[in-house]
């Protein structure tokens, strides 16, 4: 018998939920943390051992007896736990970004989970364990570091954040066969983005049996989301809102709650300028964050870096994502997300546009840029703008009803609508009735 990798000195477990400790074999065991001792016999490959709820505390110490073996876990905190999961925007690793801050702080620790592949699918093994906030964190996720050192000063508790995450992973890859194996799921991605045929590690959901069953079911908050890239082909790419649904779906079966997402919007990058498949994703993404339960959307930050694919400036995303879980989690009166557009109603000669998330509605500059109006026959027109508390106003200069308009619609946005709290509206396409 032997722990799960996640077990190891200076982890972080969840506060205030029932702590699950699992490991591989059969036999018996014994577990003694915070004054209780818990026996138990496993009679699987797998065993699982569910130990009482904590509050924040620590450091403590965990003594674990599995088939006459005893091992001691040592300085482990009680506090809010964070999975940083997606593509290769939210693994990029901080020594790898711009302007790089180090904290030291032992109430913030880390985990990267060590099963991945190689492009052809070989399993590869990098042992890790936890390890506290010091400047030996460069090879750890980026947002995953900048979040928890935002989170941790807001909220003052042990902040622990577990990267698993895999370089131009797609949504079905985290997601289980049995869903992924469905014929209606099938025909959603009857077309599929390049990354599924040069990366084999994107089949057979092969990273949620190898990378994300490995650290299920342990406690924590919820999940930090940032993945769409290799799903952007436009034939599927229509169709993330759905598989994203089913992929969150799945995973809250697995931990038997109904986990929090914090997913963040693609960032600006300027591929095929003719063919908008990011543009397509983000309003997916949006889509998601309104329609399913508990998912909330960090909307597209534009740092300037069109031309990367894997922008360095992180601070500004993982930022957001703190505050997102300060004002779900925390109450706190804190904005995580740019104006959303929520609806619209006709008005003479034009269009209102209503905006969630638009305290301070303002436009950067004089002017309303890449935001354009169609007629029913998708000719171009000309208008007049005017904001309005939560609403921008659009007047046709030529009495023509508007049929689309869209702002930012595009792989690499310049809109200009921003709220108060200095963050970009989320782009979209608006067909009119």
């Amino acid at each position: 018998m032997y722990l799960a990798e996640i077990f190891t000195d200076h982890m972080v477990l969840q506060r205030d939920k029932d702590i699950c400790v699992f490991g591989y074999g059969k036999g018996s065991g014994e577990i003694e943390f915070c004054g209780k001792t818990y026996t138990f016999t496993s009679t699987t490959e797998k065993f699982y051992v569910y130990l009482a709820p904590q509050s924040v505390g620590g450091p403590y110490e965990m003594m674990v007896t599995l088939n006459g073996s005893t091992r001691v876990i040592k300085d482990i905190l009680i506090g809010d736990v964070y999975i940083a999961a997606g593509q290769s925007n939210m693994e990029l690793p901080l020594c790898a970004t711009h302007n790089i801050e180090y904290f030291e702080n032992e109430n913030i620790r880390f985990f990267t989970e060590p099963h991945t592949a190689d492009e052809d699918g070989n399993l590869l093994y990098k042992p890790t364990e936890w390890f506290l906030c010091d400047k030996s964190v460069g090879d750890f996720s980026a947002i995953g570091y900048y979040f928890a050192v935002g989170l941790q000063k807001s909220t003052n508790v042990p902040i622990g954040v577990i990267c698993c995450s895999k370089g131009a992973s797609r949504v079905d890859a985290w997601t289980a066969s049995q869903y992924v194996q469905h014929e209606d799921y099938q025909k959603m991605q009857s077309v599929k983005h390049n990354d599924y045929y040069v990366y084999k590690f994107n089949h057979d959901s092969w990273l949620y049996n190898n990378k994300l069953l490995s650290i299920v079911p342990f406690a924590n908050s919820g999940v930090l989301w940032y993945q769409g890239e290799s799903n952007r082909c436009h034939d599927e790419g229509v169709h993330y809102a759905k598989l994203l649904e089913i992929m969150i779906k799945n995973w809250r079966e697995l931990w038997q709650c109904n986990l929090p997402f914090y997913c963040v919007q693609l960032m600006p990058y300027d591929e095929a300028p003719d063919v908008a498949d990011w543009a397509v994703i983000r309003s997916q993404q949006q889509l998601a964050a309104q329609t399913v339960d508990n998912v909330y959307l960090v909307t597209l930050v534009n740092t300037g870096e069109k031309n990367e694919i894997h922008p360095t400036k992180k601070k500004d995303i993982a930022y957001a994502l703190s505050n997102a879980v300060r004002a779900v989690q925390h109450n706190e009166s804190v904005e995580y997300s740019g104006p959303v557009l929520q609806t619209y109603k006709h008005i003479k000669n034009g269009v209102e546009l209503v905006f969630s998330h638009a305290e301070g509605l303002h436009l950067k500059g004089n002017e309303l840029q890449d935001t354009y109006v169609y007629d029913e026959e998708d000719r171009l027109l000309q208008v007049d703008f005017l904001l309005e508390k939560s609403s921008l106003i659009i007047i046709c200069k030529c009495g023509v009803a508007p049929k689309t308009i869209t702002m930012g619609y595009n792989n690499a946005p310049e809109h200009n609508l921003y709220n108060n709290s200095g963050y970009l509206a989320s782009p979209f396409k608006l067909m009119l009735n």
